[in-house]
């Protein structure tokens, strides 16, 4: 076996090991939550599956890995779960997560994630608050990069984004939305004399985006976990322009097509459909991107970028025992300049399979492990919640 091979083959076996920790780690903290009663002004928070529905419940989540751009990193993520009391015990459950992850490199991650449905789900609060600083990697643009044009850099960003939805009819699950963002991205560091060092692609420098983005969507899953029925379809314009202060001016438009069928008892065959376009001046940190931990799941999260990008996955579920359940799934993409020039010449495909521990039962919400293999190349991913 060569030392390359055998590199790999370690790394794997450790982020294995270091996953396979982290799930008993949840674990414990997951029975543990199910005794565990706290008051606080008088008001009971009951940590247990059974609770009524407008209780709170509460997992914390260890998070430790190993790679060789960050060395060892320890965090904690806790996640929050809630039906609004009296008048709304029929929404779905609101979650808040919070996370922080700090390493050997001085590299952080810190995000705060609300969720909130209330009036039986006919308005829907979304935010998401992130700064972090880690270290990624760049192949340039276009959909055929070669291996050997990688160069790592350094961005640090700051990000704050609010959203409203509203139904417009009480029994048909469409909804109408705005959501606000806010963006400022700094590249603290890059390899001397590669592209983004020589400001040779837009955004080498980092910059601010500002704009909003307008939604329309149609949500008929049975559970927002894990939803094992029903269609779920979304559609977003997002403007950036330089009327309200953005670096950049450009428009992405993003169309999202989910459907679940329970294909026998909890067994479940999911399929997701995912078109984006962007026009104008874009940087290349939001470009379309393929590969990460949800979509081309064992190519390198952002692989490959382009302005326009087609992609399909599929999932099949089934249970395995007790909380412990596993999946099979594939997925496919391209990329290309414009959006007509899409085709399989360029297609990237991937495929793999994962185990699932249910975290909170009661909500059917997951720890996630997943292998995941595409030509000449391979993720191995620990996260909390499905891909899609």
């Amino acid at each position: 076996m060569s030392l390359l091979a055998e590199n790999i083959a370690v790394r794997a076996v450790n982020r294995f090991l270091l996953g396979s920790l982290i799930i008993l780690f949840c674990f414990e903290a997951s029975l543990i939550s199910q005794t565990t009663v706290a008051k606080k002004n008088e008001q009971q928070i009951v940590l247990t599956e059974e609770s009524a529905p407008d209780r709170m419940g509460i997992s914390i989540l260890p998070i430790v890995y190993y790679t060789p751009e960050t060395r060892m990193a320890f965090g904690l993520g806790s996640l929050f779960t809630y039906r609004f009391g009296l008048l709304f015990k029929e929404a779905r459950p609101s979650t808040l997560f919070l996370g922080a992850i700090y390493t050997q490199e001085k590299q952080f991650i810190f995000q705060i994630k609300p969720e909130i449905y209330l009036q039986n789900n006919s308005f829907f609060l979304s935010g998401n608050f992130l700064a972090e600083r880690f270290p990624t990697n760049f192949w340039g643009i276009g959909p055929d990069t070669e291996d050997s044009l990688e160069e790592s850099y350094t961005p640090q960003r700051y990000l704050a984004e609010l959203g409203i939805q509203r139904k417009l009819a009480h029994n048909f699950p469409l909804y109408i939305g705005l959501r606000y963002r806010l963006e400022k991205t700094s590249i603290l560091k890059t390899e001397p004399g590669k592209l983004l060092d020589q400001g040779l692609v837009p955004g080498s420098q980092g910059g601010f985006l500002s704009g909003p983005a307008f939604i329309l969507s149609f949500d008929q899953r049975d559970n927002i976990f894990y939803p094992a029925s029903g269609l779920y379809l979304q559609a977003n314009i997002a403007w950036n322009d330089h009327l309200f202060g953005s670096d950049f001016d450009f428009i992405n438009f993003k169309l999202d097509l989910r459907n679940y069928y329970e294909v026998a008892s909890e067994k479940i065959l999911t399929v997701q459909a995912l078109l984006e376009s962007n026009s104008g001046d874009v940087p290349f940190y939001r470009l379309a991107q393929l590969g990460g931990d949800s979509l081309l799941r064992g190519f390198y999260s952002g692989r490959y970028r382009e302005k326009n990008l087609a992609a399909f996955q599929a999932e099949y579920r089934f249970p395995v025992w007790k909380r412990l359940s596993a999946v099979v799934f594939g997925a496919m993409g391209s990329l290309a300049g414009r959006l007509k020039d899409i085709s399989f010449d360029n297609l990237k495909y991937a495929a793999g399979f994962g185990f699932r521990f249910k975290l909170i039962p009661r909500e059917k919400a997951n720890l996630r492990v997943d292998f995941a293999f595409g030509p000449g190349t391979y993720g191995i991913y620990f996260k909390a919640g499905e891909a899609f």
